[in-house]
């Protein structure tokens, strides 16, 4: 018994051989993206929905709330960032098209898309249940309209343990999760 855990042991990988593994494979990732990515039509997808999405917020904004909108949408990208780092190291999805080779998550998503669609529900439906109803559709567009048609463009792959009603939940408890966050900030404050 002693010996066979021993020898269990001896197998786990050191940190150099992870270091090794990860080489390869940010070479592998960059010679994919130097080869299929850059400049193809879904990465001029990705580039562009990186960009636009600022200049419609920025018309759209109320001026007026700007820090308390903004800040809703750096935590929500935050946390989208960290959620899909999560997901992506545990294959439960993954992007084949990136818009940076050496970045796993997809950014024009993570901190673009949906932390401006996320501000803009936030801003302009303050009541909880005008607030609900458009988390709703706001999950649903993502989870059911944007993923699949991701997924045609073979830009998202989702994996076997993943589903897009998975994603609907997720983007819900996100949005309601937010939307408490900062009416408690904004409850304390205005003591």
């Amino acid at each position: 018994m002693v010996r066979s855990m021993y020898f269990f042991l001896l197998n786990f990988p050191s940190n150099v051989e992870i270091d090794k593994e990860k080489e390869k494979l940010f070479h592998l990732s960059f010679d994919h993206w130097l080869q299929h990515d850059l400049f193809s039509f879904n990465w001029w997808i990705l580039f562009l929905s990186t960009i636009i999405p600022y200049f419609i917020f920025w018309k759209v904004v109320d001026k007026n709330r700007f820090f308390e909108v903004f800040s809703y949408g750096m935590v929500c990208a935050t946390l989208c960032m960290l959620l899909d780092i999560m997901g992506t190291e545990m294959l439960l999805w993954s992007y084949p098209d990136k818009l940076l080779p050496i970045i796993t998550p997809l950014i024009p998503a993570n901190l673009v898309v949906i932390p401006i669609t996320a501000m803009l529900v936030y801003q302009y439906f303050s009541t909880w249940k005008n607030f609900l109803f458009a988390t709703l559709c706001w999950s649903i567009l993502f989870s059911y309209i944007i993923e699949p048609l991701f997924m045609l463009r073979k830009m998202f792959v989702l994996g076997e343990d993943w589903s897009h009603t998975n994603s609907f939940i997720g983007f819900i408890v996100l949005g309601i999760f937010l939307k408490a966050v900062f009416e408690n900030i904004k409850k304390h404050l205005s003591r």
